[in-house]
Order: C-alpha cells, then structure tokens, then sequence
C-alpha cells in the first residue's frame, strides 16, 4: 500500500454497449517510465490493470498526480481501454488532482479520442484578485426608446410644453412673479362682473328692482284670505255641515263626562261594578260596601267599630258563666264572615281568665278558607297568650293574607294544660251546650262552630275537608282584624 502521505483519487467507470449490455475487458493506467516521491522516499512505476467486472464497472484508487513531492511534479496518467468487442485500444491522458477524491473516468475522458488527450481537472478556485481599472464608458444605445445614429428629441418626446408656446397664442399662458397669469393673457370676457341692472359696488336687488312682487304683495294680489274654497271636508263638497256621527264621535248628551256633573238617565249595566274610594255627601249617592258596614244604624256595634275586621259574634253577647279550656290536641274551627275583601293580618280571642300551667310550644292558632285551606297561622301561643284576669289578645299571623270576601275559618289548638279547667279560658257564646243555637245551618251549608276529626296534633294541618267537620257545641268567640 502506498504511504498516507501520498494523496490519492478513487476512479470509478462504467462500460456499456450500445443496447445497454455491459462490455468486457480492462484499463491500463500507465504512469510515466518511474516516478519518485521525495517526502515518502519512494519509487512508484509500472502499469494498474482495473478488470472490468460483470457490470461493466471498474472502482480503482490511484496516486494524485499533482501532490507535492513527485518527480516530475505535474505527470499524467496514459489511459489504455481494451474493451472486448470494442476494437482496437483507445489511449488518452489525464490527471488526477488531489482535491477531487473522487472522479468518474467518464468526466475525464475525451470525446473525441481525435482530440486533444489531455484533460485538466480543476482544483478549488483561488482567492478573488485586485480589481482592475474603471473601463471607459460604453455608448448610448437608446435615448426615451429611440436608437438612431443621431437623436434628436423635443419637448414633446419630454412630455413637456415648448418654451415658444408659453404665452403665445394656442399655447400656455404664463406665470407672473406673483405665481398669476398676466391679464394680457387673459381670454376676453374673463375680467369681472362691471355692474348689475347699471348699478355698480356691492349690489343687493330688491324685488322691484327686477320689475317683481314681493311673495306678500304677490299672494295679495292674486289670492285674498277666504277667497280660496275648500275642495271637500271628510269627503264632503259644497257647503258641507258635519254631525258628530261624521267625525266617528257622539254628542255631549250622549257620552259620559270624565268631569264635572252630568245627569244619567234610563237604566244602566256595569260589566265591573263602579268603584269609589269617596264617602258619600247626599242621600241619593252611590255608596261602598264597606262604607255602608262601617256605619250600619246608630247603636249597633260593628266589627270596625271597635277595631275588627270581622268577627263570630258581638262579643257582648257571651255567655256571663261559662268559658271554654279546650281539649289537648283538638283543632277547633270558629266561624267569621267577610263581608268585604282586605289584608287580614291577625286573630283574636278574648281570655277572661287564666288557671293553671301554661300552654305548650305545639300550640298554634291559623286562618282557613270555607274550602279548608290553610292561609295563616300564628307563632306557638305559650309565649303569645299569658295569664290574664281578662284581656284580648290580638295574634298575629306569620304572614298577612289577602282575604276576598266569604266565610273563614279562625283555628284554635291548645295542648298543655289539664283541659278540666286549667289554662287559659276563652269567652263562648251565650248559646252554648249540648244543642247550641248558634250551630243552626242548611244542610251541607257552611258549619259556624265545629272541630277536625284528628286528635292529638301538635300543628295545624295544611287543610283539610270541610265535610268531614265535627259541629261542635262550644261556640269560641273570635275576630280577625
């Protein structure tokens, strides 16, 4: 093997026939007679032989002729191709620089084995050089796109005016020093405005001053106030009277007024009944409902007249010796027509007196509708109802309703104390006892006095059935306000 010191090139080529079959035979690399390498200290000479292989290919590593050290420096390989089937050799020369690692023989080779055999492979471009002087300046080829021997151009291959035509006739007028054309060049009429209707200065024309009338003057003269007629009036021509029936509108004496008096007369139908929140003045007016139960006939004592809104009965008609202790756990209803709708906001019992120990936290009093309903009830009245040698005590429901008018039921439950005559006692009605007057009704009407199937509560149920009501012969006196 050669020293590594001595750069080398790997040749590769290809050998192929005319229809692509590969060609046989072999190479001759012939350097010259013997060589020398100084730095190796060796002699290199004689032929390499590369055979071509199956494919027509050779792959073969030779010296670089260029490499420092070689005597003679700068040799040549003499290429001998003995080809079967090709012919006689053909022989050429070429170099193999070390810069080039690897070539194919097909890039050095001639084309023309005519021609000349030497083939240089060039090595890495050197280092750019010094730029040489500035050359002389080449000719005019064209000048705006015209390349005749001698141009000549004007001002309107410039796209510009020609000097001759500034201020000539036909051609442009001319700037002052104050950036204005010269009134010389002005066009004829181009001067301003002398007079108007002869009058020079700062003329303003009135309409005379034009043989004209002034609007007022001309609707004066032409059109006097009245004298125009109307066309029509709703579809109406001539002397045209409307009724109230053409403006789609009633008489006064047939509409009702929004104020001041008016008499009504003949019978009249409310789809809603009229309301008022005014007191009557005279006998002969409308009146409220509730108006009419405030005041009732002298001497009658009302709900409203001491503070209720409704209540069973007149308390002043109670019984003088006997008072109700309700049973534990019993729910009893006492009976109050509403006359009229309002807030109702508590109930109320009169206690003439207390015995006893006191109520227990499960004991409630509530308002029911006729339908059984539940729509209020109290706080627990151990801390509402306190011993007492007589009193009213007004309890108040958790949250007020808004009552329409109708039959109601007040709610009393009582658990605590031993009902045989301990307790709070709660006022009953004079007619009292096994068969109470006070319970007379229709059949199946609404019952005033009565209590639930259900004992032992501890609270008021959300509702329950009316007709499953118990009448009951103690007729408690309640109220609501």
């Amino acid at each position: 093997m050669l020293p590594e010191s001595i750069p080398t090139v790997r040749l590769t080529a290809r050998y192929l026939g005319l229809d692509g079959h590969p060609l046989g035979g072999s190479v001759v690399f012939q350097p010259p007679a013997l060589l020398t390498h100084s730095a190796a200290d060796l002699f290199v000479g004689g032929p390499t032989t590369a055979a071509l292989d199956a494919e027509g290919r050779l792959d073969v590593t030779l010296p670089a002729t260029d490499a420092e050290g070689w005597n003679p420096y700068g040799w040549t390989y003499t290429v001998t191709e003995r080809l079967t089937g090709a012919g006689r050799p053909r022989t050429y020369h070429i170099a193999l620089a070390a810069a080039v690692p690897e070539v194919d023989l097909a890039d050095l080779a001639p084309a023309d084995p005519a021609g000349t055999q030497y083939v240089t492979v060039p090595g890495p471009a050197g280092p750019p050089g010094e730029p040489g002087p500035q050359g002389p300046a080449g000719p005019v080829r064209s000048v705006n796109g015209r390349t005749e021997t001698d141009v000549v151009l004007d001002a309107a291959d410039l796209g510009a005016v020609a000097a001759s035509a500034v201020g000539a006739a036909g051609g442009v007028a001319q700037l002052d020093t104050t950036g204005k054309v010269p009134a010389a060049q002005l066009p004829a009429g181009g001067a301003g405005v002398a007079s108007v209707n002869g009058r020079t200065g700062d003329v303003v024309l009135a309409a005379a001053d034009l043989g004209a009338l002034t609007r007022t003057d001309a609707d004066a003269r032409y059109l006097t106030p009245g004298s125009a007629p109307v066309v029509s009036v709703n579809g109406q021509t001539g002397a045209v009277v409307l009724a109230a029936a053409d403006l789609g509108a009633v008489t006064a004496d047939e509409a009702v007024l929004l104020t001041g008096n008016q008499t009504v007369a003949g019978s009249k139908t409310f789809s809603a009944a009229p309301a008022t929140t005014a007191d009557p003045t005279s006998p002969n007016h409308l009146v409220r409902r509730s108006y009419v139960e405030s005041v009732t006939a002298s001497g009658v004592w009302t709900p409203a007249a001491v503070g209720f809104k409704a209540w069973a009965y007149d308390p002043a008609t109670s019984s003088a010796s006997s008072a109700q202790y309700c049973i534990n756990g019993n729910v009893y209803l006492i009976g109050i027509p509403l006359t009229s709708g309002g807030t109702i906001t508590n109930v109320c019992f009169y206690v003439p007196g207390y015995a006893g120990g006191a109520l227990a936290a499960t004991s409630y009093a509530g308002l029911y509708t006729s339908a059984g309903t539940r729509v209020g009830v109290t706080g627990t009245l151990d801390k509402l109802i306190t011993k007492t040698s007589g009193a009213t005590f007004v309890l108040k429901l958790t949250t007020a309703y808004t009552a329409l008018a109708g039959n109601y039921w007040v709610a009393l439950l009582v658990n605590g104390p031993d009902p045989k005559g301990n307790g709070p006692a709660f006022l009953v009605g004079a007619s009292m006892g096994d068969r109470p007057g006070g319970g007379a009704s229709m059949p199946n009407a609404f019952q005033r006095y009565g209590r639930l199937t259900a004992t032992g509560q501890t609270s008021l149920p959300t509702s329950f059935t009316p007709s499953t009501i118990i009448p009951d012969a103690n007729a408690i006196w309640a109220a609501v306000s």
